[in-house]
């Protein structure tokens, strides 16, 4: 999808109010602390700033944001019953849609609980944040997508780690999922290239296993063996200078 400057002019306002959140969450979420708290505070801030959180207004989410913890991939539904504990590897994923044009931002942030004493932990996470730099990076004009997936693949894989194939990064703007949808891998030299102006949600997720995963619910995605999940993501304009992080 191709924006223009008004639309990015308001993508940047939502971004600032992603951050806010962000930051907030990365101060309060400690052992103890429920997921629920933080599908909360989430709200407020949104409320406070005249946004919607937008998951909770598709497909019947039932809550604000989407918080997935350790062998749950992505799409965990908050809960006062899910309460975080020393070394929880928890993904943060939040959509943001403005009320005077209503475009989305979209992005995901994942952290590890208080304090890991875990080295491969650590590094399965440190391995995902850097796909997705890699993949920031290829995300030129007449790049072609192939150049992305390529490069996340690629990267995880020496490093030992594993693509999520049953999922999906996208396009944004006004819907929730702007099409096409497309996976962490594929064949060479497929898919359109990349343009000015375009604007994509980035997301390596990956797993630690080689296991299989299967969908409970709402659409949440668990690993079968227990072991860990991991989604980083940021918005991205493509820009002839290059790509721009808007969040």
């Amino acid at each position: 999808m191709i924006i223009n400057k008004e639309e990015l002019e308001q993508l940047k306002k939502n971004a600032k109010i992603h951050k806010i959140i962000f930051d907030e969450i990365k101060k309060v979420a400690k052992p103890w602390i429920s997921s629920y708290d933080i599908d909360l505070l989430c709200w407020k801030i949104c409320k406070e700033n005249w946004v919607l959180a937008w998951f909770k207004w598709v497909y019947s989410f039932p809550a604000n944001m989407c918080i997935s913890v350790n062998d749950v991939v992505v799409h965990w539904v908050p809960s006062k019953k899910t309460i975080f504990k020393d070394w929880d590897l928890v993904k943060f994923d939040l959509w943001i849609k403005d009320k005077h044009i209503w475009i989305n931002t979209d992005a995901a942030i994942a952290i590890i609980i208080w304090e890991n004493k875990d080295k491969e932990v650590e590094r399965f996470l440190k391995v995902n944040e850097i796909a997705l730099k890699k993949w920031i990076e290829q995300c030129k004009i007449w790049n072609r997508v192939w150049d992305i997936w390529n490069a996340i693949q690629k990267y995880v894989e020496w490093e030992w780690f594993h693509i999520v194939r049953d999922l999906t990064w996208h396009w944004l703007w006004y819907s929730l999922h702007e099409k096409p949808y497309v996976y962490n891998y594929g064949k060479p030299w497929t898919w359109e290239k990349l343009k000015e102006w375009m604007l994509l949600a980035i997301e390596p997720i990956i797993w630690f296993s080689s296991s299989k995963i299967i969908d409970k619910g709402w659409f949440e995605f668990f690993i079968v063996d227990w072991s860990l999940g991991c989604q980083v993501e940021h918005t991205v304009l493509i820009t002839k200078e290059g790509p721009e992080i808007i969040i």
